[in-house]
């Protein structure tokens, strides 16, 4: 007699999908499941943040799970009513799929809340629902349900999205970067709210050079965002960077360190390989490159609109005579520096 097939579900954002989550994937299969399937949500009944493109983050998900057959992503929570309930969810699965037995996974966050999940009596009918437990920690759930032992994996999508891109497999760092999720939220997370305001204005100020010259606006739009994502390291890190990659600047004044390190952090981090956008970001502060993104948001880092004085007629000439406006504000930029000692 053949065996009742037994899948493992897991449910959750995926907003992305991190090494984390394909810890617990092999969790559920080493309990004792055939298969394991991701189940993303459409929108969470549970959560008030705005989740990323739903078919975006299925296609990080499979990127993640590529190398695993028996791992799966479940896209039928897209073709249910909103919001996304787990019961919908099951009620559908166990209707198309009647001879399979599901087993639901959750975490200790979600366990302490399951008595607010829409129509949870009838959920725990349809099927059996499991706690991962982490090392030793209390297991808080209005319910008696089983638990499956876990190390403790101390990454979240929330650290992913504010930078921590290294907790995601490499491929879903190619998606994030290629579609550009999560920049503002990782630029925002690096800095004070007054340098990352600066940073907005320098990449809609380089956006708008770069459409006058018909370049690529999203390059130009990113270059400017990430320039100073290195500006406020603190100091001990800045300088292991900078002994590491750039021992030849360390002579150089701490203040313009950060424009040395940021092509190495964002080629480690993204994997990033457009030689024009990291040239941009390199070359961010003294302006000597005359590659056209660099010589974008050199000017627009010196004259964008947030700055305390009129720089109307250095950007109108930046958006007729990107190697002349280079000059002059370089100039200037020189002049005012002799004047600050």
């Amino acid at each position: 007699m053949q065996s009742v097939k037994r899948i493992g579900l897991l449910g959750g954002s995926f907003d992305p999908i991190h090494k984390g989550h394909l810890q617990l994937a092999k969790a559920i299969l080493k309990d004792g499941c055939d298969e394991v399937w991701l189940l993303p949500c459409v929108v969470s009944p549970l959560k008030e943040n705005k989740l990323s493109n739903f078919d975006l983050r299925v296609k990080m998900i499979q990127a993640a799970i590529r190398p695993f057959k028996k791992m799966k992503v479940c896209t039928i929570e897209k073709q249910l009513p909103l919001p996304s309930y787990t019961y919908n969810t099951l009620q559908v699965l166990k209707k198309k799929m009647p001879q399979i037995q599901f087993i639901f996974y959750i975490g200790n966050d979600q366990a302490k809340q399951l008595d607010q999940w829409y129509r949870i009596e009838d959920c725990l009918k349809l099927c059996e629902f499991r706690i991962f437990r982490r090392d030793e920690a209390e297991i808080q759930c209005p319910y008696h349900l089983k638990t499956v032992n876990l190390p403790l994996i101390p990454i979240s999508s929330t650290q992913v999205r504010k930078g921590r891109i290294q907790d995601v497999p490499k491929s879903v760092a190619h998606i994030i970067w290629e579609k550009g999720l999560y920049l503002e939220e990782m630029t925002a997370a690096s800095m004070s709210e007054k340098r990352y305001l600066h940073s907005l204005s320098v990449a809609q100020t380089s956006k708008e050079i770069a459409s006058a010259h018909h370049l690529d606006e999203k390059k130009a739009y990113r270059a400017g965002l990430l320039h100073d994502l290195c500006k406020q390291m603190p100091q001990e890190a800045m300088e292991a960077w900078m002994k590491l990659k750039e021992p030849m600047h360390l002579h150089e004044p701490k203040a313009i360190w950060h424009g040395y390190i940021v092509d190495h952090m964002l080629k480690r981090k993204f994997v990033i390989r457009d030689k024009d956008l990291l040239c941009a970001v390199h070359h961010h502060v003294a302006g000597e490159s005359k590659n056209a993104y660099a010589m974008i948001v050199f000017i627009a880092d010196k004259c964008n609109p947030l700055r305390n004085y009129d720089i109307s007629r250095q950007l109108s000439l930046a958006k007729s005579n990107l190697k002349k406006a280079r000059e002059v504000v370089s100039e200037e930029q020189k002049n005012y520096l002799k004047e600050r000692n």
